[in-house]
């Protein structure tokens, strides 16, 4: 049986909605096929769900990023910081509606965006936008609640399963590059 959304009438009309991927090899899998067209954004309410499970989870996705060599774009200031602090360089600042009207109007070339830490209903958004203007354009959401609009999405999961998700990742690339 397949993984339906939780939410019924949050499915757009059609027959375009995301595939929900519950084994995290295949997302990683997913993200390493992409790596030198893609590109992760981080919004800021990955500052919310931080709180919330008393993680770093800014340290985890930059861990991730580096090891697969991805740049990060994200336009909250406080992310910036921590990422400065980390030493991390391949990042740019933009926001969210200004990254995906630079993709729709192919101002950036990336093929694969990876989304984390954006509010549900703003993401939703953003992701219908690429989903209609750009469709060539390959999504994935690493949020822990499941994204119709995306190509790829997470299942809605409680806070405390998505974030061993994340460390998972962390363990399958790591054991993959050595």
């Amino acid at each position: 049986m397949a993984l339906e959304y939780w939410l019924k009438g949050d499915i757009p009309p059609g027959p375009i909605r995301a595939t929900v991927l519950t084994d995290i090899g295949k997302v990683v899998d997913i993200i390493k096929r992409s790596r030198h067209s893609a590109v992760m954004f981080i919004g800021s309410n990955i500052r919310t769900i931080e709180k919330i499970l008393n993680a770093d989870i800014v340290k985890i996705i930059t861990e991730i990023s580096k090891i697969i060599g991805i740049p990060i774009i994200t336009s909250d200031a406080l992310v910036v910081r921590r990422l400065d602090e980390a030493g991390f360089t391949n990042y740019k600042i933009a926001f969210p509606l200004e990254l995906v009207q630079k993709l729709s109007r192919r101002e950036f070339n990336y093929q694969l965006v990876v989304l984390i830490g954006t509010r549900y209903t703003y993401g939703w958004l953003l992701l219908n936008h690429l989903k209609h203007y750009r469709a060539d354009i390959q999504t994935l959401s690493i949020d822990p609640y499941a994204q119709p609009n995306a190509t790829w999405t997470l299942p809605s999961l409680p806070l405390q399963l998505w974030f061993k998700n994340l460390l998972q990742m962390i363990e399958i690339l790591k054991s993959s590059t050595t």
